[in-house]
């Protein structure tokens, strides 16, 4: 075969490949351009969860751990118990002051009733001696007159001076029975205003319980709450799983002393795992609260996670960090900044494929309907997609305070 001829079937092979391959290659274009236009993907996304940090009330020492790191917990499963000896101790304490302090009140309240009782008493003698003054008193007006009516007839010697004798005996007897009662009734009224002060008395020390019940006193509220936190505290010495999951990250072992706040281990809820996409602003324009996503683990390449938009963060990681950027000062360089979305998985994961936290993604985000709100309102459902008149009624400025309602700094 000549040189020519072999070209010639170069060229018309290549004149087929070309043929076959710019519809393919238009078609496969045409189906890339079309998902990239209606879809957002990043690589930057991980798997998180609201993990639950185990951590102590109170301090104490380990003893006794009742799950395994990497276990499967369930909601009030004992984890950890702390050695209750002297939390046991201390409730014996306060249980005794509160017996003490009843038994106090108990006292105050019979003294006032005693002192109540003595003093209504008193107060009857009074009344009894005032009537015996009455009485007195006009026994002596009487012996008064007959002594004045005797004096004038022995004056006159018509009666015997036996007869006047008589006379002057009753009213000396009269005088001094009259005088007798009304140092009785100074006494007795000397001694109502001492069973009064002793009334008071009493009632101070009893305080503002006087009229109420006997666990209304300070005394008895005070004790009472120390046994209650002595029984919470007791109770803290036992630490139970708050939520279903994956107990993690333990870091305590038995005869450990611990102490408050001090972390022992995490429950991370595998099945309430949720996405985190840092997305760049510029991706974020067509995103909506309640679109579908398409997560692909890299852990699991070839399985795909449904989920939706939850929420948008309220600011960008670079806000939110530890040391924000202060553009106004030196020299400024403009960064695309990315903004965390959070989307919610639409099932729990398999069990043959759970994630895990930490773990990379990626996330597709289906933006072709773009009706949802850019915030997760409330009373709206998450996933749940409003109406563009909903959305615009939701993002009316009006329904915002204004200025002239809003509190100012000098109110």
């Amino acid at each position: 075969m000549s040189e020519l001829q072999r070209f010639g079937r170069q060229r018309w092979l290549l004149l087929f490949v070309l043929l076959l391959a710019v519809p393919g290659g238009g078609y496969y274009g045409f189906r890339a351009w079309s998902y990239y236009s209606s879809h957002v993907t990043t690589d930057n996304a991980y798997v998180h969860a609201d993990v639950a940090q185990i951590t102590p009330r109170i301090a104490g020492t380990v003893e006794a751990i009742l799950a395994k790191e990497n276990w499967w917990v369930k909601p009030g499963q004992v984890l950890v118990r702390l050695d209750p000896r002297d939390s046991e101790v201390r409730l014996a304490e306060v249980q005794a002051a509160l017996t003490h302090a009843r038994e106090t009140v108990d006292q105050l309240f019979a003294a006032v009733t005693v002192a109540e009782e003595r003093r209504k008493a008193t107060q009857a003698q009074i009344q009894t001696a005032q009537a015996e003054v009455v009485t007195a008193q006009a026994e002596f007006r009487q012996a008064e007159l007959d002594f004045q009516r005797a004096t004038q007839l022995s004056e006159e010697k018509i009666i015997p001076i036996q007869r006047f004798d008589q006379a002057k005996t009753q009213y000396d007897t009269a005088l001094s029975r009259f005088h007798a009662r009304q140092q009785q009734l100074e006494e007795a009224k000397k001694m109502e205003t001492t069973r009064g002060r002793e009334w008071e008395q009493a009632r101070a020390a009893l305080g503002q319980a006087a009229s109420g019940e006997r666990s209304e006193h300070s005394l008895v509220k005070q004790a009472e709450a120390a046994v209650h936190e002595a029984e919470l505290n007791l109770s803290y010495c036992t630490l139970v799983a708050p939520v279903e999951g994956l107990m993690s990250r333990k870091a305590i072992e038995v005869g450990q002393r611990v102490q408050p706040g001090q972390p022992l281990m995490a429950v991370v809820p595998l099945h309430l795992v949720y996405i985190e996409a840092n997305y760049k602003e510029t991706q974020l324009t067509h995103v909506r609260v309640g679109q579908p996503a398409e997560i692909r683990a890299d852990i699991y390449p070839d399985y795909v996670y449904r989920g939706q938009v939850e929420s948008l963060s309220g600011g960008t990681g670079a806000a939110f960090s530890l040391l924000p950027p202060e553009n106004a000062t030196g020299n400024w360089v403009k960064v695309v900044q990315r903004l965390p979305v959070k989307i919610l998985l639409a099932e729990p994961p398999p069990p043959e494929k759970p994630l895990r936290v930490g773990l990379s993604v990626e996330v597709s985000i289906d933006i072709s309907n773009r009706q949802g709100p850019l915030i997760n309102w409330p009373g709206q459902e998450h996933g749940q997609a409003l109406s563009a008149a909903e959305n615009h009624e939701l993002q009316d400025p009006a329904r915002l305070p204004s200025a002239a309602t809003a509190p100012s700094n000098a109110e």
